[in-house]
């Protein structure tokens, strides 16, 4: 992983755990845990989380793909491309 890449996984993972009121240590990036499905989180802490992240990177994320991107490692990756084309 690259540091710019490390950098946007912190700062993803920091957004979750803020948002989704979920502790850290839940949100370990090599488990690769899907957000809805192991963490728990629904549709409005999803919105909520979306929301946030577009806000702290000033990236506009597609709401389908952000769907898709169902755990930190795929919504970090998702939004180091975003901001590499932006």
């Amino acid at each position: 992983m690259t540091q710019m890449n490390e950098e946007v996984v912190v700062r993803v993972r920091d957004v979750v755990s803020r948002v989704a009121r979920l502790p850290q240590d839940d949100l370990d990036v090599s488990r690769d845990a899907d957000l809805y499905r192991d963490l728990c989180v629904d549709s409005g802490a999803a919105l909520d989380i979306l929301l946030s992240l577009e806000r702290e990177f000033g990236v506009a994320i597609p709401d389908d793909t952000f769907g898709n991107a169902r755990s930190l490692r795929a919504i970090a990756r998702l939004i180091a491309e975003l901001g590499l084309r932006q």
